[in-house]
């Protein structure tokens, strides 16, 4: 699998000004984030892509509530699951595909 390279949500240019590109693991884990990072049913093309955004940091049960929503957005993909480890002024989650796993921020872009 091939796509291309995102970098803070926008694409990432080359010194020539085309499109960088990323294949294998690092595909795999970027379509992971932008599902995660995309608010359920904003996207044009696919009204399935992206996942539920409807929590509140102040619940004591914020990361496990979080982790259900988010892990609903991945559904589709096979063999991979979400891990939130701290809900506070970001995000943080622990991404597992086919047992890789990988931490990163997730960004909450809403409406792509």
């Amino acid at each position: 699998m091939t796509d291309a390279r995102l970098v803070n949500g926008d694409l990432a240019l080359d010194a020539s000004g085309n499109v960088q590109t990323v294949s294998g693991a690092d595909a795999l884990f970027q379509r992971a984030s932008v599902r995660l990072g995309s608010r359920l049913g904003s996207f044009v093309y696919d009204r399935t892509l992206g996942s539920r955004h409807d929590y509140f940091a102040a619940d004591p049960m914020a990361a496990q509530r979080l982790e259900l929503l988010l892990n609903e957005g991945l559904t589709g993909l096979d063999n991979t699951f979400v891990t939130v480890t701290d809900v506070g002024e970001s995000i943080e989650v622990t991404i597992n595909i086919n047992g890789e796993s990988r931490q990163t921020e997730v960004r909450l872009y809403g409406d792509v």
